[in-house]
């Protein structure tokens, strides 16, 4: 931490007027805030009684002081100022990003002796390039700049890069606003006191997308190898406007994930072959020339623990279903059916399946008593779930319920959150041999890493996070 900031309107009114005394205990500049209410604080009296009390403590050594955009109380500022107290003037918009953003900041400073601050909420990728856009037009001007709630959270860790002063933080499992990460975690994942101008930025696109563990991966990798990168989850809903986004940010590489992996290859001016065997891309970088070329290391990522559950090879024969026929779901099938496998693909919609089937020469049935009835077939020795089923929001359902385990099946879940799905609890307690998300995702994840970086992921990092992985809650 570099600074705190010291919510007194959320201290009782004995407490409140005696806060300049934890400057006594504490060797971090503080910024003194007293919020209202309609700026998401709790103070409830009138504006007369909170400037009275914010004057009768705020002499007393403080870094800052947060005053509103619209509080007028020349008194109190100037008697913060002689007392070598600086302000900080700031506005809030939680319903969105407010369309004259760069001029109100510009106009918010009252002199050199104040920095404006704004916080606002992108809902969406197009929002979040307005925001970008302002801190383009506003330049090095000293500021806070910060978007509030996941399609905001990139301007939190890229503050140092974007030209934001500070960002804000609560302390673990509490957030005292819409985005914030705890100190630890922006250290420790995203090495945030490392990013500056020249930092790199990956990151991984999808929706829903903020729970993602390639964070994790991505940047031990970088810093194991000691690059200049930082790599965080971009949620986005509007893939062309997200786009525009990645130019903005001079983005290096993106890994996809649902729903996007098949919408992003017009976006390629080079899909490998891996692309367009699977129809869909889960990796793409930026060429020297601006341009994106992408390939797909689901496939790899997918086979490599399932070569490691058999001794290093799948067995010939192997009868496989897949529940899904998805993005996802094409890697698998397009792994599992060149590797000799028979393959049978189960969807809700089997109208997908059968489309799947077809193109890449496979069996379909409806995700139904009748496909259940179709694994038993000979396509039960591999069970392989490839949907979001499992994962927030639909955490605790199962998407073959009506499937009785002998316990001689392997169970495949793609979901990694959790690290036990509800399917994979089902598939132990019967006895079957269970691989979960989190071995695929860190495979395919190494591959990624090959490409956007021309390094093999480190080794140590990789046995590291294995053992993060492994103590994940159920």
């Amino acid at each position: 931490m570099d600074l705190l900031e010291l919510r007194a309107d959320f201290l009782r009114p004995e407490e409140a007027v005696r806060a300049g005394a934890l400057l006594r205990n504490v060797d971090l500049p503080v910024i003194l805030t007293v919020r209202r209410v309609q700026e998401g604080g709790t103070f409830t009296g009138d504006e007369r009684d909170r400037i009275q009390l914010i004057s009768r403590i705020g002499s007393a050594g403080f870094a800052f002081l947060d005053l509103e955009e619209d509080c007028e109380a020349p008194g109190l500022e100037k008697q913060v100022h002689e007392a070598g107290t600086g302000i900080i003037r700031s506005f809030y918009d939680r319903d969105g990003v407010p369309r004259d953003l760069t001029q109100r900041m510009a106009a918010l400073a009252r002199g050199a002796q104040e920095i404006p601050k704004a916080a606002v909420t992108p809902r969406g990728a197009r929002d979040l390039l307005r925001l970008l856009e302002a801190f383009e037009e506003l330049g090095p001007t000293p500021k806070v700049l910060l978007g509030m709630g996941p399609y905001g959270f990139p301007t939190r860790v890229l503050a140092p890069k974007l030209g934001s002063l500070f960002c804000y933080s609560s302390p673990p499992d509490v957030s005292a606003a819409p985005g914030h990460l705890d100190p630890g975690t922006l250290d420790e994942i995203f090495r945030y006191h490392l990013i500056g101008k020249a930092t790199e930025v990956f990151g991984v696109i999808g929706n829903p997308v903020m729970h993602s563990l390639s964070p994790r991966i991505h940047n031990a990798g970088f810093a194991a190898v000691g690059r200049d990168a930082v790599y965080l989850p971009f949620l986005v809903d509007d893939l062309a406007a997200f786009l525009e986004v990645a130019d903005r940010l001079g983005i290096r590489g993106l890994s996809v994930t649902i729903p996007h992996k098949e919408g992003i290859i017009p976006a390629l001016e080079r899909p490998d072959q891996s692309v367009r065997a699977m129809g869909a891309c889960n990796t793409a970088r930026r060429r020297s020339d601006g341009k994106w070329e992408g390939t797909n290391t689901d496939g790899v990522g997918f086979l490599a623990p399932l070569r490691e559950a058999f001794g290093g090879r799948l067995p010939q024969g192997l009868g496989a279903t897949v529940i899904g026929a998805g993005g996802g779901s094409r890697a698998v099938v397009h792994a599992l059916s060149t590797n000799g496998a028979r393959v049978l693909v189960l969807n809700r919609t089997v109208q997908r399946a059968q489309q799947l089937a077809r193109e890449l020469g496979v069996k379909a049935a409806p995700l139904d008593q009748a496909g259940i009835r179709e694994m038993g077939g000979g396509f039960n020795d591999l069970i392989v779930q490839a949907t979001r089923v499992g994962m927030s929001p639909e955490a605790g359902e199962d998407p073959l319920p009506g499937y009785t385990f002998t316990g001689r099946e392997t169970v495949y879940d793609l979901v990694y959150v959790p690290e036990t799905t509800a399917f994979l609890s089902r598939a132990l307690g019967a006895g079957c041999r269970v691989i979960r998300g989190s071995q695929m995702l860190l495979a395919q994840a190494c591959e990624q890493f090959l490409f956007f970086t021309g390094h093999d992921f480190p080794g140590d990092a990789k046995q590291e996070l294995l053992r993060i992985f492994s103590r994940y809650p159920a």
